[in-house]
């Protein structure tokens, strides 16, 4: 699995929750040193100045900069003199199984938007904003919705080559990941998943977890029935043979097809077969 597919499946299993959302001048006395958050912070710069520090790193962010402070990570901020910021900030979680996207990934903490980006980060953080201070029966909907379009601006604007998985963890998911691949066609057990990366079982599953959102055998079972999804729409192989292919029995594999789909196997084939036509 590349870096896109890992990414892919991150964001797909992304647990989002906006806590606090505001626009803010802020005070003289804007200052914390050497804290640990529970959650992210989200800045969105519109003018003045002042200094942050993330894992170490010193950083002193300006107009339209958009600003990421994750979760976990040792932190300051500071103003350094009378132009304090005028700013939009969220707090938010955003985790993936039981882990927080940011980390997983590395992505830089300051990024200097265009002036059309910046236009779009300010409307949806005046939407975020608005829909916080109404909190309607729908905002937690809504916010999530909005916050969602806030990081996709952010991860599109830094682009792909600038997001870097966490290597140690991104290659053990990597090996396990094309271990399942190269024996899609047989049932692999937690134990033989646990052995290629030397691994106890049970801790193996929870790291899996962890990482992925879900377990080891689940993911499987997933990736068994896209692959077998795709041979269904592009061969004349008969139900039992897919079922081959991806390492199940023919009434186990037509049951979690169905479970996975809504469609029995032959009844996938023939809807969006039709479709095509």
């Amino acid at each position: 699995m590349g870096k896109e597919e890992l990414l892919q499946h991150y964001f797909s299993h992304l647990n989002l929750d906006v806590q606090e959302a505001n626009y803010t001048k802020c005070p003289k006395t804007w200052r914390e040193i050497n804290f640990v958050p529970s959650f992210n912070r989200l800045y969105l710069i519109e003018q003045g100045e002042g200094e942050i520090q993330v894992g170490g790193q010193r950083y002193c962010p300006s107009a339209h900069d958009l600003v990421i402070m994750p979760a976990q990570v040792k932190q300051s901020y500071t103003t350094i003199s009378d132009a304090t910021y005028l700013k939009y900030w969220v707090h938010f979680t955003a985790v993936v199984g039981e882990r927080s996207l940011f980390q997983l990934l590395d992505t830089p903490v300051v990024l200097h938007l265009t002036a059309d980006a910046f236009i779009h980060a300010q409307h949806k953080m005046q939407e975020l904003r608005k829909i916080h201070m109404e909190r309607a029966w729908t905002s937690p909907l809504r916010k999530r919705a909005a916050m969602l379009q806030l990081l996709e601006l952010y991860f599109s604007c830094i682009g792909l080559q600038q997001i870097q998985l966490r290597s140690k963890d991104a290659d053990k998911l990597n090996v396990i990941i094309a271990y399942m691949a190269e024996h899609i066609d047989q049932r692999i057990t937690v134990q033989e998943l646990a052995r290629q990366l030397h691994l106890h079982p049970n801790y193996f599953i929870t790291y899996f977890r962890e990482h992925m959102g879900e377990s080891p055998i689940q993911y499987m079972n997933k990736m068994k029935l896209e692959h077998a999804k795709q041979l269904l729409l592009t061969g004349e192989l008969h139900i039992h043979e897919v079922a081959e292919r991806v390492g199940m029995d023919a009434y186990y594999f037509s049951r979690q097809f169905k479970e996975f789909t809504g469609f029995s196997p032959s009844g996938y084939r023939a809807s969006h077969r039709a479709e095509g036509k």
